[in-house]
């Protein structure tokens, strides 16, 4: 039998591992990331590079196509994004490529002339399927050509509760950090 002392321990066990879980779906800064970071500031564009630096209240990026590095305070980051790669849009483009297909086959189909006014119908129908079977496969070689980036938006690192950090000109400074 369970008793009180038990139960408040595997109450605190379940919640802990509960917590667990939902973290897990959160994506975190590291250090190197391919990452796009939007700036709070209005009418500011947005900005693509690799995390150069990533301190407790400071980030640092490098440009893509080179360049400075830019200094964001962590307080003046809108949203952040982590590159998750590149993909391929091989499906976009035989859905593009079929839908453009059966449309124009469906037309050439429906003008053809030499036959009696009833045929017109299953003629359209006819060039829509041979078409749009022809578009998709253009369009999925088009589409397998075609990559793009896939973004996810992503946090930074919580802070830690007690920081220390030295600044290039040598002088300290002693961070305390208190979550409500």
């Amino acid at each position: 039998m369970l008793t009180g002392r038990s139960t408040a321990c595997a109450a605190a066990l379940l919640l802990a591992y509960a917590s667990a879980l939902q973290a897990s779906d959160t994506t975190f800064v590291s250090q190197g990331a391919r990452v796009k970071v939007y700036p709070a500031m209005a009418g500011a564009k947005s900005v693509t590079g690799n995390v150069a630096d990533l301190a407790s209240d400071t980030l640092v990026i490098l440009p893509e196509g080179g360049g400075e590095g830019q200094t964001f305070l962590r307080r003046n980051v809108r949203k952040i994004e982590v590159s998750q790669g590149e993909k391929s849009n091989v499906g976009k483009g035989a859905w593009i490529g079929a839908t453009a297909g059966a449309v124009c086959g469906a037309i050439v189909g429906a003008t053809v002339e030499d036959c009696d006014p009833y045929c017109g119908g299953a003629l359209a129908l006819m060039g829509a399927g041979m078409f749009g079977a022809g578009g998709a496969l253009v369009g999925m070689g088009v589409g397998a050509l075609i990559k793009t980036e896939k973004w996810e938006e992503a946090q930074l690192p919580a802070l830690p509760p007690v920081a220390l950090n030295v600044g290039t000109d040598g002088s300290v400074r002693l961070a305390f950090s208190l979550r409500l």
